[in-house]
């Protein structure tokens, strides 16, 4: 293990510039997590009523109305988004290695990890999407390519769900 670090270290400075890949795997490693308590102290009436038994999972469900499936994206949206990120070095550990260099970021996490911690957002590119961001349906249009920051939208539908929020941002059953 001392020597793959050694070598990786060694590699990143010899490094005119450095492109990072991330996944999943990164927030999970930083503490994001899908099912377990988490799940259960936010979405306990969707697996009560569903039988869902986590957040990715429950995103694919064929929700029997539009309210319902706004419920449910409301919910993750922002526990994953905006809520208090997972206490972790991870991101910021990783931005400390290349925070000097020439960066850029290509991405499949939506959870705005890399932004919150503090890399820059131009060097960010999220295959899939950010979050914290809507888009319109409708692939051409005036409304094509736009996105529109959505955490009032969110924040309204929590509350109408009977949520409130504490003074750090965490969500309140």
């Amino acid at each position: 293990m001392t020597e793959s670090i050694t070598r990786i270290t060694d590699t990143l400075r010899a490094a005119d510039c450095v492109l990072i890949g991330a996944g999943a795997g990164l927030s999970t490693s930083a503490g994001y997590d899908y099912a377990g308590t988490r799940f259960m102290t936010y979405f306990a009436d969707f697996h009560e009523r569903f039988g869902m038994t986590d957040i990715y999972g429950g995103g694919f469900y064929p929700f029997p109305s539009r309210e319902i499936f706004w419920a449910w994206w409301s919910r993750s949206i922002y526990v994953n988004r905006y809520a208090p990120m997972p206490e972790s070095d991870v991101y910021p550990n990783l931005l400390h290695l290349v925070r000097e260099k020439d960066y850029f970021v290509l991405t499949t996490n939506v959870d705005h990890a890399f932004q919150r911690t503090g890399f820059d957002k131009e060097r960010l590119f999220y295959t899939q999407g950010d979050y914290g961001l809507f888009q319109s349906s409708q692939p051409a249009g005036v409304t094509a390519h736009r996105t529109y920051d959505n955490e009032d939208a969110v924040r309204a539908m929590l509350t109408a769900q009977g949520f409130t929020f504490a003074a750090d941002g965490a969500l309140i059953v």
